[in-house]
Order: C-alpha cells, then sequence, then structure tokens
C-alpha cells in the first residue's frame, strides 16, 4: 500500500536492496533513454533548420515545410516527451506541481497551439504575418534538452551503484561450516552466531567472528587501508571480506551475513549516495511556486483579452497571451543554469586532473571547510621503504645486514620484505641463493644463506631462539632485526615515507581558509608522526579507526555540522567515508571501490589538485547562482509582456515566436556566462 502510494505521487520505491537487482533496472532506464533521446535528436535537428531559415532557403520554404515540421514534431512531443508527461500528470493527480509541470505545459502550449494555427487557418499561415506563429521548434527542444539532463544523471545514479556493487562482491557465497568434526558447506545466508567455519590459506573470511583453532596473518588492508598483514591467534577477532594469508582458521561466527562489517559498510555507502545537494533542488523547489503563479497569470491573460479584446481578434489575442506566457515561463534557462556551469567547469577540472562523479560535489567543494586525509597511500607512499640500516656487530657493514635481509625476503610477499629488497636492489645489491624459508607468523622468516641460517623479524622472535638484540639508533617505526647464526647483526628501519606533494598541499588549504585533518587506521602513533610533519595539530589527527568509525568520524563534522568536510582516501576501507562525506576524493592510486564511492576522482597524482578545484568550485558556484538569478530575473521581466500588459500603452504584446526567441536568448546568455568558467 505504501509503494502503491508513493507510486500515485509521481515517485517510485525502490523496495530492492540486491545491487545486481538494482543495476539492471538502472541499466534499463538509462537505456530507455538514450533511445528516446537519440531519436529526439534525429528529428528536432532537421525541425529547427527548417523553423530557423525564414524562407532563406527555398527548399525548406513554403507551406509544405509547415506539414514537415508537424510530422518530425509529432513524436518528439507525443513519444519522446513521455516520461516527463507521464511525470506531470502523476503529479496532477497527487495535487503537486514540480519542474516536469512546466516542461510539459510549455510544450504542450507550443505544440497545441502551432496545431491549432495550422489546422484552423491552413499552411503558410506562419509566413503571412498572422497573430500566430508554429512554434514546432520550441516544443522538440525543450523535451531534448530536459531529456539529456535525465540521461546523464540516470548514468551518474548507475555508476554510483558501483560502489554498492563492488563492496558486495567481496561477500564470500559459500561457507564451510565445522558440524560435529565433519564440513559441509552452505550459502553465507544461513550463517548464524555460535556456527563454526573453516578458513584456508588464501581464501577471504566469510563472517565476523573469533578465532577459536589455528594461527595465521591476516590481510586486513580493506578494513584498515594498512599493507602489513596482522597476526591473528585464538580468541582474536577478525572480520568478513579479509584474506587469510598463511595458516589454517577455525573461526566461530558472531552474527550473521548481514550483521557484518562489511554488510554494514555497503549499507553505509548505499545510504550515504542516495543524499542529495541543495542547490540540485532549486529548480523544483521554485517550481513548486512558479507553476501554479505561471499558470494562473497565463489563464488570466486568456480570460482578459477573451472579454477585452475586439471582436475581430478576441481569439488570437487570448491564444496568443496564452501561449506566450507558457512558452516564455518554460524553464530552459532554469534547467540550463546548473547543469551547463558544471559541464564547462567538468571540463576544466578534467584538463586539471580531476574528474567530477557527481554534479553536487561541486556545491559540496565550494563550501569545504576541512578536508580530512587518509594516511597510507594518501598522505604517505602506501609502502614500507627502507630509511636506515645500522650494523650491531663487528666486522659487519651495513651492506652485509641489507644482503642477508634481503637474500631471506626475496622469498616473501609480506610489504616489509619486499621494502627491504627494494632497498637492497636500489643499492646495486643481488640478494644471494637461500634454502629452507619459512615464514612465522608475527614473528618474521628464516632461510639458510651461504650455509649460515639467517633470520630476519621481531626482536622478540629472535629472543625465542636465543639471540639478543638491541637497536642502536634505529629509525622509529617498523624496525626488522636480522641475525647470523647465533648473534645479532643488524636492524633496518622502515618507514611509509611522506608524498613530497602533501606538505604543499596543506599549505595551499590553508590559504583558502581550509583546515586539514587525519584519519587512519594504522596506529595513532604513526598517525601523529605525519600529522607533525604536515604542521597537522594532533588533535586533528585520528588513528586506530574502523571503517563504520572514519565515517562516523566526517558525518560528525565541524562543530557538529557534516556539511563542508571533504575526505580523501584510496583504499576499501575508505569506501564508507568517501560516500559518507561532502564530498569525498578518491586519491589516483585508489582501488576500485574507493573510486566508485568518491565524488571526486584525482586522476593525476597530485595532491595538489585539490586546493586548486575546491577554488574552481567556488566560481562555478558563484556562475551557477547568477544563472539562476538571470533565469528568474528573465522570467519576472517577461510574463508580463507576454500576457500583454503594456498592450494598452504600447499597442504591442509579446507573439510566441518573440517568447520563443526571448526564451532561447535566456538560455544562451546562461550559456555564455557559464563558459567563463573556461577561463583562468
Amino acid at each position: 500500500q505504501l509503494a502503491r502510494s508513493i507510486a500515485r505521487a509521481g515517485f517510485r520505491a525502490d523496495l530492492s536492496r540486491d545491487p545486481a537487482v538494482r543495476a539492471a533496472r538502472e541499466r534499463a532506464e538509462e537505456r530507455s533513454l538514450a533511445v528516446r533521446l537519440a531519436v529526439g535528436v534525429a528529428l528536432t535537428v532537421p525541425l529547427v533548420a527548417i523553423a530557423m531559415s525564414h524562407g532563406a532557403v527555398e527548399w525548406l520554404a513554403g507551406p509544405r515545410m509547415d506539414w514537415v515540421q508537424l510530422a518530425l514534431a509529432t513524436p518528439v512531443f507525443a513519444w519522446v516527451g513521455w516520461p516527463i508527461h507521464r511525470a506531470a500528470l502523476a503529479r496532477l493527480r497527487a495535487g503537486s506541481t514540480d519542474m516536469n509541470t512546466l516542461v510539459s505545459l510549455g510544450t504542450l502550449a507550443a505544440f497545441g497551439s502551432s496545431v491549432w494555427v495550422l489546422l484552423a487557418h491552413g499552411a503558410g499561415h506562419a509566413h503571412e504575418g498572422g497573430g500566430l506563429s508554429l512554434s514546432f521548434e520550441a516544443a522538440a527542444t525543450i523535451i531534448v534538452f530536459v531529456l539529456l539532463g535525465r540521461m546523464l544523471e540516470a548514468r551518474a545514479t548507475l555508476r554510483a551503484g558501483d560502489a554498492v556493487r563492488g563492496l558486495a562482491s567481496l561477500a564470500v557465497p559459500m561457507v564451510r561450516v565445522v558440524d560435529g568434526g565433519a564440513e559441509r558447506e552452505v550459502p553465507v545466508e544461513e550463517i548464524a552466531a555460535g556456527m563454526r567455519v573453516r578458513v584456508r590459506p588464501g581464501e577471504r573470511i566469510p563472517v565476523d567472528g573469533v578465532v577459536r583453532s589455528g594461527e595465521s596473518e591476516v590481510d586486513e588492508s580493506m578494513l584498515t587501508g594498512e599493507p602489513m598483514p596482522r597476526v591473528r591467534r585464538v580468541g582474536d577477532a577478525v572480520s568478513a571480506g579479509t584474506v587469510n594469508a598463511l595458516g589454517a582458521l577455525e573461526i566461530e561466527a558472531s552474527c550473521g551475513s548481514d550483521g557484518t562489517l562489511l554488510a554494514r559498510i555497503v549499507a553505509l555507502v548505499d545510504e550515504a549516495q542516495a543524499s542529495k545537494a541543495s542547490i540540485a533542488r532549486v529548480a523544483d523547489r521554485v517550481a513548486a511556486v512558479f507553476v501554479p503563479v505561471v499558470i494562473a497569470i497565463a489563464v488570466t491573460a486568456w480570460l482578459a483579452w477573451t472579454f477585452v479584446a475586439q471582436a475581430e481578434d478576441r481569439e488570437a489575442r487570448a491564444m496568443q497571451a496564452l501561449v506566450s506566457v507558457l512558452v516564455v515561463a518554460c524553464p530552459c534557462a532554469l534547467g540550463l543554469a546548473t547543469p551547463i556551469a558544471v559541464l564547462v567547469a567538468s571540463g576544466r577540472a578534467a584538463r586539471m586532473g580531476v574528474l567530477f562523479r557527481r554534479a553536487a560535489a561541486f556545491e559540496q567543494l565550494a563550501e569545504v571547510r576541512a578536508v580530512v586525509f587518509d594516511k597510507t597511500g594518501t598522505l604517505t607512499a602506501g609502502r614500507p621503504q627502507v630509511v636506515r640500516v645500522d650494523a650491531l656487530s663487528d666486522g659487519v657493514a651495513e651492506n652485509d645486514v641489507l644482503v642477508a635481509a634481503a637474500s631471506v625476503e626475496a622469498s616473501s610477499e609480506h610489504p616489509v620484505a619486499r621494502g627491504i629488497v627494494e632497498a637492497a636492489r636500489a643499492r646495486g645489491l643481488a640478494p644471494l641463493g637461500a634454502d629452507g624459508f619459512i615464514a612465522v607468523p608475527g614473528g618474521g622468516a628464516e632461510a639458510v644463506v651461504a650455509g649460515e641460517r639467517v633470520r630476519v623479524g621481531r626482536a622478540a622472535w629472535l629472543a625465542e631462539s636465543g639471540i639478543s638484540c638491541e637497536a642502536v639508533g634505529a629509525a622509529e617505526g617498523t624496525r626488522a632485526f636480522v641475525s647470523r647464526g647465533t648473534r645479532c647483526i643488524g636492524v633496518i628501519g622502515l618507514e611509509d615515507a611522506l608524498r613530497d606533494d602533501a606538505r604543499d598541499a596543506v599549505g595551499r588549504l590553508r590559504a583558502l581558509g581550509v583546515a586539514s585533518r587525519i584519519a587512519s587506521g594504522d596506529s595513532a602513533a604513526a598517525v601523529g608522526l605525519v600529522a607533525d610533519a604536515l604542521g597537522i595539530a594532533r588533535a586533528d589527527a585520528s588513528g586506530d579507526l574502523a571503517p563504520a568509525a572514519k565515517a562516523a568520524l566526517i558525518a560528525g563534522g565541524v562543530d557538529g555540522d557534516p556539511r563542508g568536510v571533504a575526505f580523501v582516501g584510496d583504499g576499501i576501507n575508505d569506501a564508507a567515508a568517501l560516500a559518507a562525506a561532502r564530498p569525498g576524493i578518491a586519491a589516483a592510486r585508489g582501488t576500485d571501490i574507493a573510486r566508485t564511492s568518491a565524488d571526486v576522482l584525482l586522476v593525476t597524482d597530485d595532491l595538489r589538485r585539490i586546493p586548486e578545484v575546491i577554488a574552481l568550485s567556488r566560481r562555478t558556484l558563484s556562475i551557477i547562482r547568477q544563472n539562476l538569478a538571470w533565469a528568474f530575473g528573465y522570467n519576472i521581466v517577461l510574463l508580463p509582456l507576454a500576457a500583454g500588459a503594456l498592450f494598452p500603452l504600447t499597442g504591442w504584446m509579446l507573439p510566441p515566436i518573440a517568447a520563443s526567441a526571448a526564451m532561447s536568448l535566456s538560455s544562451v546568455s546562461v550559456v555564455v556566462n557559464s563558459l567563463r568558467l573556461r577561463r583562468g
């Protein structure tokens, strides 16, 4: 009953929570609009050519061309414009009005009056200087322009859904349940709290729960954004969507599939993307008042001329006033005010290396008061790099320490291992052959190199083998101790290096009056070091944040106001925060899910584009406001002229063809004003 009531009001009730079902419906809607638009353009282009030639082209002139105009305009008005008329009728049944009402009425007036002139007065009437003229091209052009905006919006909606579908794909469809010592596969939807599931090495964890048996390293980068796998032992919590890297685990589920952290992230992204920016609704809010006023003016003008005008031209004057009012009020300039400015600004932003996935992002960026950055992969390089090598044993050089460590780590895919191997190669050092490689979760790795056992890992792990290591001036951050035989020979310090453009970007934001903050899943200590390097107060730098906590921090905004807070991230763990932000900005190296959750995409790997595009957005919002002011002002001035208010003084009233030209001029002025955004 609720769904039927919503449908009667002219809206659609979306009851599906299946991303695939919703995607199929959205694609069908987008294809339908694309077909209608293609037909509309194919018919409107020759129609406009005929109407605008005004006899200058001989083969486009003559009475027969009036019938050709009718033939071209009828399918555009009736079939191409049907979605607009249908929405207007739905609103009419619900006792309300919107932009669809005004577009439908304006095109109906232009098309209907043209048909009336053609049938009542015959072909060629418009060329004889009569009081009425044909306005088929006005009706068709308005419909095509409005439908173009609808199709672009439908495509943006379809792309926005990619984020939810991408996140949902991380869920495991089938789960291995342990029941009485035996295993059986069941759909993930059948999992309930208390069930035990088994996860093999390399598999994605299907449930939120607690490890009851086994030990492994788990890649939690989709949650934390950090490249370092974390050790998970008996009693430790794990989350659905993360990857079990090494050992087999038996996990006791803590909830069903719809209660997992991954499911909540999907819901957060879905909910955030459903919201709309205020400026996108300006035209509809105005139309709610403007439409009844225009209709009242049109009907009043028609009645006034019907009773006041002389008998011989009473019909022509009344119809002229009615049509002129409705045509001149048709919201072409109003409808173009926002999208044309966004289109021009989008082109300029693209040349800067920034792509806007949603038009609302321009308004949101213009109002940004704070930019919250993810740390790893956004402000930093996203991978540990060797920053220092210290030899801790006599007769051992730094390069000896690095070669020994790289020889062991060459067989590992751990982020720390990759950093050590890359550092050795950067120094021109080739790893030696290693035998019997063993990786110990949470400890390190070991192998036999040149006849001696070499271990690389944590000091506590080496101590278990009776090897004592003490750091001498080792860099803060991640440290890998290296032993050969029974003695500790050195320590390697690794850090996630700060990006070169990060300081400049933060400084430029500060010059614009925009604050910078950090929100990361990494440790608070690591986040604090980055904040210090960038001149950001530690109070504005938060660490150890789960995806939901990060999204909640963004939603909390500045002084409790969520508006004006942008978020810059690059990982799966950032998807919810990117969707919750107003707007979300995905870094160039971001994951597909991060990029589809964001409103703004950085194509170039340069954070300095963020302050530049904020400045562009502020100009864009200013242009949009100017366009709206012109569109409203134009109607305020021309509506009385179209109704014939000055006829008693001047003996002149605005004919429909002049009303159509004025409407076109208003649209041109909006376009020209928007083109100013192309300049610096």
